[in-house]
């Protein structure tokens, strides 16, 4: 009987432990202010949206409504649902952060966050690719960028057996040959290049460090720049380098401190593009490679817009051979000539886009 009755109380003790981390859970859900909303918001660039906001609290003092940094909206003493009418024309495209801060009577705080990501309003066109004429490219050169300066052009390349191969050299056009390169170790991973003010950069992919060398004689300077995350690719618009990440994120750099001067989101009409990886700036544009796509996307630098899409699928199945994807594109303002390659590609190509 008395066994009966210490299993009985333990059940009892057990079901009221259930029962007060269910209230509590149930509790700590139930916010003062919460956006009527569960998911995440999109909208269209130049739209409005509307953001509903559930009052279930008189016992607020305020409620904020913050957009990244800025406060959009303040409400006193709210005892009913609200709504703010959120215009999108002075947005950048791509993520954003909507912050409801709910502070009460005893001056105690609730925070509440959403994403809201902002599309483009335009479809981005179509492009394609037709080769003009084709270079002997070396097989062994995994490669991460490329570059023309002063008609020279230069190559950075990859290590994926981590043997020391990654390298930075400068390539003869026309054979393909290396006639002067600089070795990286085999504990570094080389990423994307570009050319500035006769300064060469080469990202790494995870040692988070990007080095610089003199372009003309490849001479390493002894400086060295630091950042956070993964390097990708890189190109420069005369004023800033230009990063990717792996992300639809593409990051704007100075050129002497490294510092961001802001980042922009590749976006289309129905979301963001990512794995962006080498980069090139032509005529006012960011030209990136998808990873593991036979496509180029063409960017807006001012607002991320993803403007065009060039299919290189044709030129992939013909050229690829044992090569893995298509990375690398250069252009060479001398001889107004863009050239494309691929990692492990036998040819480089010249190309001409068809609009």
């Amino acid at each position: 009987m008395k066994k009966k009755i210490l299993i009985a109380l333990l059940l009892l003790f057990v079901s009221a432990f259930i029962y007060k981390v269910w209230i509590d859970g149930s509790h700590s859900d139930n916010i003062s202010a919460s956006f009527a909303f569960d998911e995440n918001l999109t909208v269209i660039t130049q739209k409005e949206a509307k953001i509903e906001i559930k009052i279930d609290n008189q016992d607020l003092r305020k409620v904020e409504l913050k957009l990244n940094d800025s406060i959009l909206q303040v409400w006193d003493s709210p005892k009913g649902d609200v709504f703010h009418i959120l215009k999108t024309s002075f947005m950048k495209l791509g993520t954003n952060k909507l912050v409801l801060i709910s502070t009460l009577n005893d001056n105690t705080t609730e925070t509440e966050e959403r994403d809201l990501k902002i599309l483009n309003d335009k479809k981005p066109v179509n492009w394609k690719l037709d080769v003009v004429k084709e270079y002997t490219h070396r097989d062994s050169s995994y490669t991460q960028g490329l570059e023309f300066s002063k008609g020279q052009l230069y190559e950075g390349t990859g290590d994926p057996s981590n043997q020391g191969n990654t390298l930075i050299a400068k390539i003869e056009q026309s054979s393909g040959r290396i006639n002067k390169k600089v070795s990286l170790d085999a504990t570094y991973f080389g990423e994307g290049i570009t050319i500035l003010n006769d300064t060469l950069y080469q990202l790494t992919w995870r040692n988070e460090k990007c080095f610089i060398y003199n372009a003309d004689n490849l001479a390493k300077y002894s400086g060295e720049f630091q950042y956070k995350g993964e390097g990708w690719g890189l190109c420069n618009d005369g004023e800033n380098l230009i990063m990717s990440n792996g992300t639809e994120q593409l990051v704007f750099r100075n050129p002497r401190t490294f510092e961001i001067v802001k980042i922009i989101e590749a976006t289309t009409n129905e979301g963001s593009i990512s794995q962006l990886n080498e980069l090139e700036y032509i005529d006012g544009k960011i030209y990136a490679n998808i990873y593991m796509q036979d496509l180029i996307a063409v960017i807006n630098p001012k607002t991320g817009a993803v403007e065009a899409i060039i299919q290189a699928n044709d030129i992939v199945a013909k050229y690829r051979a044992s090569g893995e994807v298509l990375n690398g594109i250069a252009f060479n303002s001398e001889a107004n000539e863009l050239v494309i390659t691929g990692k492990y590609w036998n040819k480089l190509l010249s190309v001409k886009i068809i609009k």
